[in-house]
């Protein structure tokens, strides 16, 4: 079984009280929370040992934290962080706060799966889907509901990406949108 997470920063929380899994008898994705960047990265590095060959990193990671995960992960690991176009990094910015965070992933699934990790500093709204349709669908409906960002796998590309900041955009033009599918 191949194994996959999406780790982020969340301040005053660790991964026993902030995380969930989703098997898709393909993938098991683990989405997990935890304070501080070292405490991710450490995190992280576990789960490498444990066969994890897929990490991506909220939008509070670089180049550097990839490089250091990277000098003993197996061959085949990939990890990546989560970026913003320019304009997506001045909408981040420019936010007040960041308490309703919205994930969208690919995932061996029909219909979308969402996952919601709750807690006084963040919540997180993680959805699962099939294609780049239905995470547009998703991304208007994280849009509508209000969240503060949303950030991508590493499964969009840049095109994707644009999609989907099209997409929000088109009803709040201040979400910033990152990707772990895009470098800059």
């Amino acid at each position: 079984m191949n194994k996959y997470a999406f780790l982020e920063n969340v301040p005053d929380l660790s991964v026993e009280g902030y995380s969930d899994c989703f098997d898709d008898g393909e993938w098991l994705s683990l989405v997990a929370g935890m304070n501080g960047v070292e405490q991710v990265l450490e995190y992280a590095k576990e789960l490498i040992a444990d066969g994890y060959s897929l990490i991506n990193l909220c939008g509070d990671f670089n180049e550097e934290h990839v490089a250091e995960l990277m000098k003993d992960a197996p061959e085949g690991t990939e990890i990546h962080f989560a970026a913003y176009l320019p304009d997506e990094q001045r909408k981040l910015e420019a936010l007040d706060q960041y308490i309703e965070y919205g994930q969208i992933i690919f995932g061996g699934v029909e219909e979308p799966v969402h996952l919601e990790l709750q807690a006084p500093e963040m919540n997180t709204h993680t959805v699962f889907i099939k294609d780049l349709e239905q995470a547009i669908r998703e991304a208007e409906r994280f849009a509508k509901a209000g969240v503060d960002g949303i950030e991508l796998c590493s499964s969009f590309d840049l095109d994707m990406t644009r999609s989907i900041i099209a997409a929000v955009e088109a009803i709040d033009p201040k979400i910033p949108v990152g990707s772990n599918g895009i470098t800059l």
